[in-house]
């Protein structure tokens, strides 16, 4: 197994869990919006784990703590980013 896949896979459970939970609620809210955008549930998580990853890889450039607020923005403008 490649070590993308393994983050990849890594990062949709992780969104799998907070989809779940509700916790944080902005990303079962997005989860449900792309889903009745026609979305199927695998094609919206994945795009949430997208918006997780690349906050993620900020914070560590960044050498800061998760932006929730700043994620909660990504996850409005999907399905598109700029």
């Amino acid at each position: 197994m490649s070590n993308d896949r393994t983050v990849r896979d890594g990062f949709l459970a992780t969104v799998e869990q907070q989809i779940a939970s509700g916790d944080p609620p902005e990303v079962r809210a997005t989860h449900e919006r792309l889903c009745a955008s026609g979305l199927t549930p695998g094609e919206a998580a994945q795009m949430i784990a997208i918006v997780l990853r690349n906050e993620m890889k900020q914070m560590i450039s960044e050498a800061r703590s998760f932006d929730n607020a700043h994620f909660a923005q990504m996850l409005d403008k999907l399905p598109t980013l700029p």
